[in-house]
């Protein structure tokens, strides 16, 4: 439990240092989450995704757990209405015997 905790909080803290300079020097658009303006967050939330899921599989990789996360990010782009075979073939027919641990 301990080193998927840690795979999320170096994916999350990675995913902060990239995305804040690339909206920012990349983008110009002044701001933040909690003030906004609303450009900065929309587009945060639109380049902080995709880094996100990929970078989530590359830790996860590294620390050797590239199936859980895998499963894990698969799993996060269908709520965002990708459909989960596009990405992974066998992934309802792995998912009744996914373990987690």
């Amino acid at each position: 439990m301990m080193l998927i905790c840690t795979v999320f909080g170096i994916t999350g803290s990675t995913t902060m240092v990239v995305v804040r300079p690339a909206v920012t020097d990349v983008l110009k658009l002044e701001g933040n989450m909690r003030d906004g303006p609303w450009s900065y967050r929309i587009c945060s939330l639109v380049i902080m995704t995709p880094i996100y899921a990929t970078l989530l599989v590359c830790v996860g990789t590294v620390f050797g757990r590239h199936a859980y996360f895998r499963h894990f990010s698969v799993k996060m782009w269908s709520r965002f209405g990708v459909p989960p075979e596009l990405m992974d073939k066998n992934f309802h027919k792995n998912a009744k015997n996914f373990k987690k641990w």
